[in-house]
């Protein structure tokens, strides 16, 4: 009998092109993503920023994630809507004090469909908030991350 080992390390490896002193062209697996700033950053506003970009990687792991943990376990979920919104401490970036913890808070509004019962959900979200690749990163740089769950 064969034993396939999985990697411990899996390889994301994607390319950029900067055009412009905020313009950043991203390249991964033959996809495109533009990532920008507004105007008046200097930008030409043609995509999301970095920090809306980074916030839209939690709302997708939160999405991509949790209906992987649903259907390992067997059960129907469906994602009906996120919002997501972000406080960020901007004194960092403009250098007017030391900030250990950009986005102090981020909350997130997620409705879902499911048929979990209440004790079966409250570990279902458990498992996701140890599971999630962007939770976990910005948790463990001390962002509070408050979840309000829906049941559509």
């Amino acid at each position: 009998m064969v034993t396939v080992r999985r990697k411990e390390l899996i390889e994301v490896k994607l390319d950029a092109h900067c055009p412009t002193m905020s313009l950043t062209e991203v390249r991964v697996r033959g996809h495109s993503l533009v990532v920008d700033e507004p105007p008046y950053r200097h930008g030409t506003d043609v995509g999301p920023t970095p920090l809306e970009t980074m916030l839209a990687a939690l709302m997708s792991c939160t999405h991509v994630i949790g209906a992987r943990i649903a259907h390992e376990r067997g059960v129907a979920m469906t994602f009906k809507a996120m919002s997501c919104t972000g406080y960020l401490d901007h004194r960092g970036i403009d250098k007017e004090a030391d900030v250990p913890v950009p986005f102090p808070k981020i909350e997130m509004a997620i409705t879902v469909a499911t048929d979990l019962d209440a004790a079966a959900f409250e570990s279902f979200k458990t498992e996701l908030e140890a599971r999630c690749p962007m939770s976990v990163i910005l948790r463990q740089a001390g962002t509070t991350i408050e979840q309000t769950w829906t049941l559509a």
